[in-house]
């Protein structure tokens, strides 16, 4: 069967709809800041062979397209045959194509009369999932069960029916129930309005119109980036960075990679990556590839909605036992910055075959941060915890300078806004401002990082930190100069002040104490003797250069008047 375009495009615009509704009743009903503030979720639909049609455009790169993998995963470990309408299957299996516990995917099989053709999915980072620590973040963990509760593929409700036993078994092993048991219910809702929504789209076009658009949908997508693709010259290209330990050893840990494009195929291969790490800095092989594929999509037709068909061009060869292809029972729990260090070196292999499409590496990491304890409240003691997220420059390109202060990259949440933040939690903002020269300098500039800085008003409360890039600065491109490192300071300035590394167990805070938070800047693009004086004065006139800095990057000295 055989769309026209017109209805082609409604239904397309219409499956974009559905998952973007997804995400914001999410935020909308969520308990946890992660999600109504900071947007740590993200949401797609599905064919009924598991592929993604249609993503929200707000959604992770992360999230999204490592969830085929691990739907596919359980939905064979479950058996297919037995999936019925109004089930809800669960799972937080990295080693199925997942990323690490705290990502929870939510997934109901949608059916028109009898036949499944169709998954509703949504994927959110929990506020706790249990394990050593709140929030269930520690550089220090060695084993994936440390990190929290691993739940298998399961399912969560059976022909509409909740299954109470597997409830209460997660609920049992999280510290913030409240919470956990809220937001597991705004997954459900979202995926239950995306079946509705579904029905009106087959009753009003017909079960075979629909799955003939889907099919389409992801065909034109591959012709699209096959096309994009073909335009680059065939050669091999490679790349190597590395991350500041793994969180148990300062030794640097490398990610290598050689892109191989022919035609309208690229090959990315990252056997040369360092060995799986003893702490926590792994990634699987679908976190390492949702990486490959989001820096490729970038560059290549960013402004077509992705969906399998984006990716379908692109290959992605890992090494099993290596930092970026995990075994178990090898901890996850900062996968974020392997994947970071993977879109890093990716874009920096192909920027020899794309030329002024790349783009300088960004600040390189998740930076986040977790401050967590108890307060006292009227109705008696409560339980805080709130992720910080210290990562946010953009790279400069060959036009225009990165953008300042802002997450980038494969995970792109939000900052939680200092208002919301100091509501609901014991923290008391002295700065959350751009930091001047942080940004590589070069013909355009990196972004500048930001500081956020806060005082921890409670007598019972903790910090760690699960980031990257405090020693090795993010690379510019083409001449350009790095970024600057991140910086995490206790108490700075004072006879307590503290220098933290990126990595850093769980420790007591004492009451008061100032917490500073520095996101690396992003590098610079070209040689700094080619900017421009009229940028350098603007960027003087803004504040994001100083009189030293200027001269420091560009030899740049403001007339005196």
């Amino acid at each position: 069967m055989t769309v026209d375009p017109f209805t082609l495009a409604v239904i397309h615009g219409s499956l974009i709809a559905i998952a973007r509704d997804m995400k914001i009743m999410t935020m909308r009903t969520a308990y946890t800041q992660l999600w109504k503030e900071q947007g740590d979720l993200s949401c797609c639909l599905m064919n009924g062979d598991g592929e993604i049609i249609a993503q929200d455009p707000n959604g992770f790169p992360i999230h999204v397209t490592t969830m085929p993998l691990q739907l596919q995963g359980a939905v064979a470990a479950i058996g297919r045959e037995g999936l019925r309408p109004g089930d809800v299957i669960a799972t937080n299996d990295p080693f199925i194509g997942g990323t690490h516990l705290p990502d929870v995917l939510i997934a109901r099989p949608v059916f028109h009369e009898g036949t499944l053709y169709a998954f509703a999915c949504n994927r959110g980072h929990w506020a706790d999932i249990g394990g050593m620590g709140p929030g269930s973040y520690s550089p220090a963990t060695s084993d994936i069960h440390q990190e929290g509760v691993f739940i298998p593929p399961v399912k969560l409700f059976e022909a509409g029916r909740p299954n109470p036993g597997v409830l209460e078994m997660i609920m049992s092993n999280i510290r913030n129930r409240s919470v956990g048991l809220g937001d597991l219910r705004a997954q459900y809702a979202s995926c239950e309005t995306a079946e509705r929504r579904l029905a009106g789209l087959v009753a009003r076009y017909g079960s075979g119109a629909l799955e003939a658009a889907m099919t389409e949908i992801v065909a034109r997508s591959e012709r699209m980036t096959r096309a994009c693709i073909a335009e680059f010259p065939d050669g091999e290209y490679r790349a190597r960075d590395c991350l500041d330990g793994d969180g148990r050893s300062g030794a640097k840990a490398w990610v290598d990679v050689s892109i191989r494009i022919s035609g309208s195929d690229i090959v990315a291969d990252l056997t040369g990556s360092s060995d799986q790490s003893s702490g926590g800095m792994n990634c699987s092989h679908s976190a390492a590839a949702s990486a490959v594929q989001y820096a490729v999509k970038s560059i290549t037709d960013p402004e077509n909605p992705p969906n399998a068909g984006s990716y379908r061009p692109i290959a992605v060869k890992t090494r099993p036992g290596s930092l970026v292809d995990a075994r178990k029972p090898g901890s996850m729990v900062g996968f974020g910055e392997v994947c970071y260090r993977v879109l890093d070196t990716t874009m920096a292999a192909i920027a020899g075959a794309v030329g002024d499409r790349g783009i300088a590496s960004g600040s390189g990491s998740t930076g986040t941060v977790v401050v967590a304890g108890r307060r006292e409240r009227e109705q008696g003691e409560e339980y805080f915890t709130t992720l910080e997220l210290s990562s946010g420059a953009y790279g400069a390109r060959a036009a225009r300078d990165g953008i300042d202060a802002i997450r980038y990259g494969p995970g792109n949440a939000g900052h939680i806004p200092i208002e919301a933040d100091e509501i609901e939690n014991p923290l008391f903002f002295e700065a959350y401002e751009i930091v001047p020269d942080t940004g590589g300098a070069g013909r355009f500039r990196g972004g500048n990082g930001f500081v956020r800085a806060f005082r921890v008003e409670s007598p019972r409360a903790q910090l760690c930190l699960c980031a990257d890039r405090h020693e090795t600065p993010p690379p510019g491109l083409f001449g350009g100069r790095p970024g600057a490192t991140a910086r995490y300071v206790l108490d700075p300035g004072s006879g307590r002040e503290r220098i933290l590394p990126s990595k850093t167990p769980y420790i007591d805070l004492e009451p008061g104490t100032l917490v500073h938070l520095q996101s690396a800047g992003g590098g610079g693009y070209g040689d700094p003797r080619e900017r421009d004086p009229a940028r350098i004065a603007e960027d003087l006139k803004n504040g994001y250069l100083t009189e030293d800095g200027a001269a420091a990057a560009y030899g740049y000295r403001a007339k005196k008047t």
